[in-house]
């Protein structure tokens, strides 16, 4: 083994693992394959085999160092990892590449297209680990190996697809659409009209006025905010004198004359 070869760590299920036929020491084969030339002394993967095409992701901690109590994530979309322990033989700091994939060989050859615009298609699962894993790896050599200066996510697919096909993965793949670019903040805020601005600076507990209820119950009532309102949302959570918790339509509140 090289003195710097990966280590992995792999997460499935037993009837999962049977239903693929993957086994560990061909799924660390083609990793160590795609990283031959980079020193991965410092590098972590966890590898997590699971159902469902719509999960297949990766993502690259590799910006800082992580230690053990940095191996669960925070929340999000990798919050379901937490079903499984935390390794027992992590080092005591690394860089860390997840990657979850369905490796059910019936669903190949798959077709598919990332949140960066690219269509990728792959003949086999194993291109399709070599492909994910060779992106997640150009950002490691990026912030952690000082290679590939500037480069970001269009880069990395494009050095990933060159870099499996080298090595003779059954891929194929192009840009077939250009991300959306975000406006500046001060754009957004020129061509998009806000009517509730003011209400977004509400902190819970502050007190407004009910202007309007249809039913005749709160109408010229105060009330108590019970949470700020969230990102484009048209409605306030409010609770009335009562007791009662609602979800307001903010046309029907006034924020002055609470006297």
């Amino acid at each position: 083994m090289r003195p710097d070869a990966l280590r992995v760590f792999h997460f499935s299920s037993p009837a999962y693992k049977k239903l693929t036929g993957m086994d560990r020491s061909s799924i660390e084969a083609i990793l160590n394959h795609v990283a031959d030339d980079t020193d991965t002394a410092s590098l972590v993967v966890a590898l997590y085999l699971l159902r469902g095409t719509g999960q297949n992701r990766g993502t690259a901690y590799v910006r800082h160092w992580l230690g053990r109590n940095r191996f669960y994530p925070r929340g999000g979309k990798w919050s379901f990892i937490r079903q499984w322990p935390v390794p027992e033989n992590l080092p005591d700091r690394f860089k860390l590449i997840r990657m979850r994939l369905d490796a059910n060989p019936k669903l190949y050859p798959h077709q598919e297209l990332d949140m960066y615009g690219w269509q990728f298609h792959y003949q086999r699962f194993s291109d399709h680990l070599a492909t994910l894993f060779a992106h997640e790896l150009h950002h490691y050599r990026r912030f952690h190996l000082n290679l590939h200066p500037g480069e970001g996510e269009q880069s990395a697919n494009k050095w990933a697809l060159d870099r499996v096909k080298v090595l003779n993965y059954q891929v194929e793949g192009k840009r077939i659409r250009h991300p959306v670019k975000k406006s500046p903040p001060r754009l957004r805020t020129l061509f998009k009209h806000d009517p509730y601005r003011a209400f977004r600076h509400l902190k819970r507990g502050d007190l407004v006025r009910i202007c309007r209820d249809p039913r005749g119950r709160y109408s010229d009532v105060t009330v108590r905010v019970v949470r700020p309102i969230r990102m484009n949302s048209k409605r306030l959570v409010i609770e009335t004198p009562d007791g009662k918790i609602w979800r307001w339509p903010m046309e029907w509140i006034l924020l002055s004359g609470l006297g």
